[in-house]
This record gives structure tokens, sequence and C-alpha cells, in this order.
């Protein structure tokens, strides 16, 4: 036999910084994936790890990366995309209003073409800088989440088209698997990265090869088949929910090894609003915690494991030890 270890990390925005602890320990007892597959802000640590085949190294840096992150400020708001957004709502909901609310948003000056909520810039700026694309081609295989956006040329992504999306998932739309270092161009190898961790309204949308991306959470965000579709026979998955919708059963030529928070990691219960402030918060108390707390719960799930390669390691041992003395006592001359 020859198995093939991968890694597979779950989408869910600042949580990541949960992986990056994880991930931690992993290089700690030795671990190094053949291959690795990731959604979201998954498919960006998959990214920083696929880039260095030093597996320690990549978990180093990866570590580096969202302690630099506590100290940028990536999530820049957009305002004269808010101001579209609001716009939108007031003509959708007073649509009498509908005119003098677009005159008064310009009048002030906040009214832009932008697409997302979030300017882009520091973000990709920040990806260009963590992932070298040569280093990436040269790396660990890596696959990515995304799903494909209903593209429709006369209308701009707005909370309709979300809905659009998140129906179209919900009934069944596939995500799409991309292989980064098939990309075509450097510039192909960040559009996909940014493509699986483009959450809708919040961040623009991708274009690749002729189609249009959003984030793979929507419909994959733990993209185990990527890795399965490969030939992988085994895998470490990383999630960011203690509580995940997810069918092992659909892999039952895969050993699944998973490595969840015991415990909630949103900063609030509240449905949505716990998501929402969670999946934003990069600030560096929070990543600190996170990273702990991901190093805590891969130590807890992997030690018993370890334990128990190890005792059947050494029982394995001794058992080839007695084999082989039976075996000399059995070719010994007879003593007359």
């Amino acid at each position: 036999m020859n198995p093939t270890f991968g890694l597979v990390l779950a989408g869910g925005g600042a949580k990541g910084a949960y992986q990056a602890g994880a991930i931690k320990y992993l290089a700690e007892i030795d671990f190094v994936p053949h291959i690795i597959a990731g959604t979201s802000i998954g498919a960006l640590n998959g990214a920083v790890l696929a880039t260095n085949l030093n597996f320690q190294n990549a978990a180093n840096q990866l570590d580096v990366m969202w302690r630099c992150l506590g100290k940028a400020n990536v999530i820049q708001p957009d305002r004269g995309a808010i101001a579209q957004l609001a716009s939108y709502i007031i003509q959708t909901s007073l649509p009498t209003f509908g005119a003098w609310a677009t005159k008064l948003l310009e009048s002030i000056g906040i009214r832009s073409n932008s697409k997302s909520i979030f300017d882009p810039a520091s973000i990709e700026t920040f990806l260009s800088r963590a992932v070298d694309p040569q280093q990436l081609r040269n790396g660990i295989e890596l696959w990515v989440a995304v799903f494909p956006s209903l593209n429709i040329s006369e209308l701009q992504y707005d909370p309709a088209m979300l809905l659009i999306d998140m129906i179209r998932a919900k009934m069944g739309q596939d995500a799409h698997w991309l292989h980064v270092q098939a990309a075509q161009s450097d510039r192909q190898i960040y559009d996909i990265l940014l493509a699986s961790a483009a959450i809708p309204l919040a961040f623009p949308q991708r274009e690749i090869n002729g189609n249009i991306y959003v984030d793979g959470g929507f419909a994959d965000n733990v993209p185990l088949g990527a890795l399965a579709a490969q030939g992988c026979t085994h895998a470490i998955v990383i999630h960011l929910e203690n509580g995940v919708i997810w069918n092992r059963h659909q892999f039952p030529n895969q050993t699944v090894i998973e490595i969840r928070p015991q415990d909630s990691i949103n900063k609030s219960d509240v449905p949505l609003y716990g998501d929402a402030i969670t999946f934003l918060d990069f600030s560096s108390d929070r990543i600190e915690l996170l990273k702990q707390r991901g190093y805590a719960d891969a130590k807890a799930c992997l030690e018993p494991i370890l334990r128990t390669l190890q005792i059947e390691s050494d029982r394995q041992r001794s058992l080839n030890i007695l084999q082989n003395r039976t075996q000399q006592l059995v070719d010994d001359s007879p003593v007359y």
C-alpha cells in the first residue's frame, strides 16, 4: 500500500487563525501532507502551507502571517459600496424616495462603482506578500473550492443576486474545485485564491477562464471531495465550527481524522450576528486566542491516536522479536 495523506482546511473568515494553531501541532508531530484542499480562508492558509515544501517552516510562516494580520488593518470598508447598498435597500423598500436617496449620496461624494463592501486592495497586497507564485508552483499540490455565481452581464451583484446564488446552492449547484498550480499566470493564481474567499457583497467576485466565482463555502466548505478525486486515501480535516453539517459517509474509501473546536469559537451565540462579527475580527488578541485553541484541540484529538499507534508499534516490535527468536530456536542444531 502507498497511502496519500491530505490536509483539508474549512472556511470561516478570521476564525482561520484556529487552523494556524492546529497546524503548528501537526508540524511538531512531523505530519507532512502530500496534497492540500481549502475553502475561503482555508484556501489562503493552504496557499501559505503549499508554498513551502518544508512543512515545519510552512507552519512557522503561517503563524507569522496571522501575527501580521493582527497588526495590519486588512478589513477596510468601501464607503462608496456601503452607500450603494444603502441606496439599493432604500429604493427597494421605499421606492418613492429612491431618486432622492441616490442624488443625496452623489452630492456628498460617497457614491462609487465598487462592487463590494470592503476594499479588496489591502487583502490583495497582503496575499501577494505571503504567497510567492513560483514557490507555490513548485510546492505541495493545492486545490480550492469556489462557487460559480450566476453571471448576468446587465445586473450587478446585489442582495437579490446573493439570494439567487444561495437558492442555487441549496438546490444542489456544486462548487468547482480548481487546481491552483494549473493557473495560467501569476495573476490567475491570486484570482483563484481570492475567488475562494470572495464572500458575496463583502468582497468582489473573480473571473477565471470566463466563469464568475464567489466564496466556495456556499456549496463546499469542507472540500475533501477534491482530494478524494485525486486518489487521496487519508486526510486530516480542520473545521472552524464545533458543529458542521457534513456527511462523513460520502467518503467510505478515505480514512479521515477531524479536528474541530471543542467549544464554540464564535464571539457570540446570537445566530448570524455571532458568525458575522467573528468572521471579521482580525484583532491581535482574538487571533492569538484562536491559535491557542487550535493547538490545544489538535493535541487533544491526536495524542490518543498517537499513543495507540505507539502501543501497536511496540506490540508489533515485540512480536517480531519473539518470532525471530523462536525461529532461531527451531533452526538450532539439536544438542545430544
